[in-house]
């Protein structure tokens, strides 16, 4: 069976918006890894991404500014804490939400709510076989 996931450290937002219920996360910058069955290397690709987080029980007010590189970030998916990679496509429901990690930005930026949506936006392409 074949799958991706998104490496969460050194993701580029381009920028976050919030009104209070709903947070979209705007990625220009992802990692995917690609893991195939019988394949001897994986592959590494890069896309555009968008990350919306919905019925928000706790939403941040301080963001860096962008665009911002993710240092580290956790994906909470009901019980389950994904550090820094989750696998993708990503739609779930329950307590799920992120805590992002800024480069150059003390304040973890936190957004946990009941509807969690991550989807690429463009065709990823191609860096390297790893």
């Amino acid at each position: 069976m074949s799958f991706r996931t998104i490496q969460l450290s050194g993701m580029k937002i381009s920028n976050i918006e919030s009104d209070g219920d709903t947070a979209s996360i705007e990625i220009s910058y992802a990692i995917i890894i690609k893991n195939m069955d019988d394949a001897e290397q994986d592959t590494r690709w890069y896309g555009k991404a968008l990350m919306k987080i919905s019925e928000l029980v706790i939403d941040t007010d301080e963001l860096p500014e962008f665009p911002a590189t993710v240092k580290s970030a956790d994906i909470k998916d009901n019980q389950i804490t994904y550090r820094d990679e989750s696998a993708i496509p990503l739609k779930t429901h329950g307590n799920v939400g992120i805590t992002l990690q800024f480069e150059n930005f003390d304040s973890p930026v936190k957004f946990i709510g009941e509807q969690m949506d991550f989807d690429l936006t463009e065709h990823e392409k191609y860096i390297e076989h790893i």
